[in-house]
């Protein structure tokens, strides 16, 4: 099953580059750009293999020593894999796939199969979580019914996480559940270091074990049982040693002035109204308390203290003030808990009732569906995905020639200014920084300011002047807001084009006091400021920018087939 799942996640990137590259069954487009999703991990470990592992300032020249926002250690681990074996960003990212996709499912099966004795069971919670999670929804479902696959490719497919986010969540509950069942020391301490270890990768991920770890202590307390208790204890409160690092960053992190800034961008919103948990949650706890075997107390324990859990951490903020993005806990972790232990219940009573035979054609049901739906995904993905695949994947090639000229004759750690798409792709292929890339606005150099320089000097490269610039900036009110205030309104107002009108006036207000200077003197202003040394020209999506006019620009290679070019900038003596 491991094997199986790390082909399905893996081949459609390697068929990319048959399919496309030069050969019998190739048609010669392949230029070197990868089947990748549309993600900020590729980026994340293209920065580690460039030798910027401390995640401070990802995209920006500036800012590499600030602590950093984003934890860095699962793309730290796909980055040194691929140094490893001397392999460049496309084979990593192809290796993280292969490799992680592949302990994740062991880890998955061994959690489970460990907590209910079932190999069938383990199996078939394997294959939902990886290949079928898209018809846990409604809408997933719909769509599959439908014939249209619900999402771009499955969500384990994505580079470094949440491969990373499983591979440690599952590899401390499974130590956790050794140690929690034998009181075995070398468990216990295994489970410190793996819960230690989820600092560095995901937020959301160590909160919820520590959830999960409170209701546990709090049951064993209310039981009496003071020996367990304390073991238990003793694993939490050995993980925080390793926690101190990441403390220490933390609270760096709060004393740089941009901080206040860049956490509204991450959707932070003070409040303290409680937050529903969510149907499956809900659904999945009153199946464990219906029909869960008792017989095991130390298993129903365990069992109940994750369920309880989601409670929690949605709900925080009753004493926090404070919601971040509380979707990621249903996506990671309450989703995928109460699947498991909806399917624990049903075969436990299928094994029950003596009813053999319904066990096994509903698990080679559960088993073949998932894997049916896992190929169907990725085959529907890569045949017309809106983001990643089919025509936009072939797209992407006439940026081959482009990586590869930067990569020869820019020096490193130059910085370029482009467009949306082609700053992207310079951020995975190359090792160079950038003007502009739309996920930079997550970090500490990100002032408000400078996001605001690089929105207005792309509106004048486009041409908006004064006469139109009211009519454009709110008629771009959903980038505006994504671009300058991140996720904040989404996550306030419930989308980003709902930010008040009020704030888009005042951008309005500040690029219309910029226009006294003039295009031509603001473009060399900013390239000066911001140390720019290749602009990347894409004329076919930015027809208005006509670099040609600025005399400080020395355009030193042109792509005619592609209506890309690159200048340089030559500043006046």
């Amino acid at each position: 099953m491991a094997i199986l799942t790390s082909v399905i996640v893996s081949f459609p990137q390697i068929y990319f580059r048959v399919d496309h590259g030069e050969g019998r069954f190739g048609d010669g487009i392949y230029q070197g750009i990868e089947l990748l999703p549309d993600s900020p991990w590729s980026a994340r470990v293209r920065e580690v293999q460039d030798g910027h592992p401390n995640f401070g300032s990802i995209y920006y020249k500036e800012g590499k020593g600030d602590p950093y926002l984003f934890q860095p250690l699962g793309s730290m681990v796909a980055a040194y894999a691929g140094k490893l074996f001397s392999l460049g960003i496309n084979n990593t990212i192809l290796l993280s796939r292969l490799a992680l996709t592949f302990f994740t499912s062991l880890l998955i099966y061994a959690f489970v199969y460990l907590f209910s004795r079932e190999k069938i069971v383990a199996l078939c919670c394997t294959a939902v979580l990886l290949l079928a999670e898209s018809i846990l929804s409604y809408f997933g479902l719909k769509q599959i019914l439908q014939g249209i696959s619900p999402e771009d490719f499955l969500r384990i497919a994505r580079p470094v996480n949440p491969a990373m986010i499983y591979i440690l969540f599952f590899g401390f509950m499974t130590a956790f559940w050794l140690f929690y069942q034998k009181g075995t020391w070398r468990y216990g301490i295994l489970s410190a270091i793996l819960l230690g270890l989820n600092f560095y990768n995901y937020f959301y991920s160590w909160t919820f074990l520590y959830a999960f770890g409170g209701f546990l202590f709090l049951i064993l307390i209310i039981r009496k049982n003071w020996q367990k208790a304390f073991k238990i204890g003793t694993v939490f409160v050995g993980a925080l040693l390793l926690m101190i690092p990441y403390a220490i960053n933390f609270y760096r992190a709060t004393l740089h002035p941009a901080y206040a800034e860049a956490s509204v961008r991450f959707g932070v919103i003070e409040t303290h109204a409680p937050l529903f948990v969510g149907f499956v949650v809900i659904v999945a706890l009153v199946i464990f308390l219906w029909k869960f075997p008792r017989e095991d107390r130390e298993k129903y324990i365990f069992g109940l203290a994750l369920l309880l859990a989601p409670f929690l951490t949605m709900n925080q903020q009753l004493l926090t003030g404070k919601v971040l993005q509380a979707a990621h806990y249903h996506w990671f972790f309450h989703k995928p808990i109460a699947v498991i232990f909806t399917l624990i219940v049903v075969f436990y009573l299928l094994e029950r009732y003596k009813l053999f035979l319904y066990k096994k054609v509903l698990a080679v049901l559960i088993i073949s569906t998932s894997i049916a739906t896992g190929v169907f995904v990725q085959g529907t993905s890569y045949v017309g995905g809106d983001n990643d695949g089919g025509s936009v994947a072939i797209e992407r090639q006439k940026y081959g020639p482009v990586m590869k000229w930067l990569n020869a004759n820019a020096e490193k750690e130059a910085v370029v200014m482009s467009n949306n798409e082609t700053s992207h792709m310079v951020a995975i292929y190359t090792p160079l920084n950038l003007f502009y890339h739309r996920a930079a606005m997550y970090s500490l150099a990100a002032t408000k300011e400078r996001l605001l320089e690089v929105w207005f000097t792309f509106y004048r490269l486009n041409g908006v002047g004064a006469t139109d610039a009211r009519e454009k900036i709110f008629a771009d009110r959903e980038l505006v807001s994504a671009n300058i205030y991140g996720m904040y309104y989404r996550e306030l107002l419930g989308a980003y084009e709902a930010i008040p009108d009020e704030k888009i006036e005042e951008i309005v207000k500040l690029y219309e006091k910029g226009l006294t200077i003039s295009n031509s003197k603001w473009l060399k202003q900013m390239m000066d400021k911001y140390e720019v040394e290749y602009i990347v020209w894409d004329k076919n999506n930015n027809p208005t920018w006509e670099l040609d006019q600025y005399d400080y620009l020395n355009k030193v290679v042109d792509f005619s087939d592609y209506n890309l070019a690159i200048y340089h900038f030559r500043p006046y003596p």
